[in-house]
């Protein structure tokens, strides 16, 4: 071997045995450090024993905390603030104002050093409940048009829990989907059942039973299309029958499988045994895979009927 080959392999042998002790050292002897964590959510437990003796948490002054842990340096970049618990017991508490402590908890390995708030207030009232709707929707914005297809959803509706304050904050309830996780397969999901406002942001201290929904989903798209509503009109009377229907339509599906229709053919409709105004549902026969976009039910074609003035005789 040269001269030159062997001062390779002592090299290589350097880094590796530099690397080693460096590996050694810092996971046998790795400094302990502080660190602090901002915007910790405060997550109040109990709340459906509170709920099961006819009450709810209305208000609390606070939602997040700053939390300082210990910890290993290396550790440092794979902890976040959503490592960290912090939790406030309300089951036991009663009508009005109470301070409840909180308990704080970090990942195995660290010690929770300090809690910017050691406690909370918080304000108790009457329960009250209402069923809502359950809707299906991605977490974030994407491409106009962009939906996710559901469907076989276990339940339909949800049972929200909690004051009548908290109830008008709540716009819906719906289970988020990452578009990420969905393409044109249908696969079986189960995700949480969130209350929600109005910007899309959870409700927080509320009961939403159940607290999970399933279902089959698959990345589908909105499209609107021309539609044609075929009207039947056989009748010999003294009444004259006017209508308007509309002119699109918005349907749904597999983004490949909308791309191929610029229209669609609604079922006939039959006016001629109809005396007065009237709205007609509009129904289809719509292929595999299309369906009429949510939004858009129920179509109406809008009818008008009016008697017919008698001609004079001579």
């Amino acid at each position: 071997m040269t001269d030159q080959g062997r001062r390779v392999i002592n090299i290589i042998l350097s880094l590796l045995v530099a690397t080693g002790a460096w590996f050694f050292v810092v996971y046998n002897y790795d400094p302990m450090t502080n660190e602090r964590y901002t915007g910790v959510p405060i997550t109040y437990t109990g709340l459906d024993t509170l709920a099961n003796r006819g009450y709810a948490v209305s208000e609390a002054n606070y939602k997040n905390v700053e939390v300082t842990l210990q910890q290993r340096r290396i550790d440092t970049a794979n902890i976040s603030a959503e490592d960290i618990s912090v939790t406030a017991d309300v089951s036991g508490l009663s009508t009005g104002e109470n301070t409840v402590a909180l308990r704080v908890a970090g990942p195995e390995g660290t010690q929770v050093v300090d809690s910017s708030v050691k406690s909370v207030t918080v304000e108790i009232a009457s329960a009250a409940s209402v069923d809502m709707p359950i809707s299906v929707e991605y977490s974030e914005e994407v491409e106009e048009d962009a939906i996710p297809l559901i469907e076989n959803m276990s339940v339909e509706t949800a049972t929200v829990i909690a004051t009548e304050e908290k109830l008008a904050e709540i716009d819906r309830v719906a289970a988020v989907i990452d578009p990420e996780d969905l393409d044109e397969q249908f696969k079986a999901m189960t995700l949480e059942v969130a209350a929600l406002d109005s910007e899309g942001n959870k409700v927080i201290n509320v009961i939403v039973y159940p607290e999970t929904v399933s279902f089959r989903a698959a990345a589908g798209y909105n499209k609107e299309v021309r539609l044609v509503v075929p009207v039947k009109d056989d009748s010999d009377d003294s009444y004259e029958r006017t209508y308007t229907a509309p002119e699109t339509v918005v349907i749904k599906g597999k983004k490949s499988t909308v791309d191929n229709f610029t229209g669609i053919t609604a079922n006939e409709i039959d006016i001629s045994n109809y005396y007065e105004d009237s709205e007609i549902p509009i129904e289809y026969d719509l292929p595999e895979g299309v369906s009429i976009a949510d939004e858009q039910k129920p179509q109406v074609l809008k009818l008008k009927v009016v008697e017919k003035e008698e001609e004079e005789s001579d």
